[in-house]
């Protein structure tokens, strides 16, 4: 049951962003956007769970305590390498495929001319 709760809530906040976006390229930088918020905090909190992880270890007086803090530290850099190789492999796909911000070149984007309804052309089709 909290898993359809969850899973909800995340499509519920999620659908307007992505509903917005409205082309391919506009979702990618709706997901390149909410990535570029979200790694760093990830990455963040990994190390500061690392740290939290030592301070345990170093202040920790019996071999119970210790144990404890090495498995905190031990899913610290765990987590903190699957973070960071999973941004690895992101830029490594957005660079592979050129769909990163830095390689989209909107004006190699096609599209369909507008006219008005007297059937003039308005422009391009930025």
């Amino acid at each position: 049951m909290k898993k359809i709760i969850f899973l909800s809530l995340g499509l519920v906040f999620v659908s307007p962003l992505i509903a917005s976006a409205q082309t391919f390229f506009g979702i990618a930088e709706v997901i390149g956007d909410f990535l570029g918020y979200i790694i760093p905090i990830l990455i963040t909190l990994a190390v500061v769970y690392f740290i939290w992880g030592v301070i345990q270890y170093l202040i920790a007086g019996d071999e119970e305590k210790k144990k404890k803090a090495t498995g905190m530290i031990t899913a610290g850099l765990i987590g903190l390498f699957i973070i960071v190789a999973f941004w690895g492999i992101i830029r490594l796909v957005s660079n592979t495929f050129n769909v990163g911000p830095e390689q989209l070149n909107r004006q190699a984007i096609p599209c369909v001319p507008q006219m008005d309804i007297n059937g003039d052309y308005k422009g391009n089709c930025n």
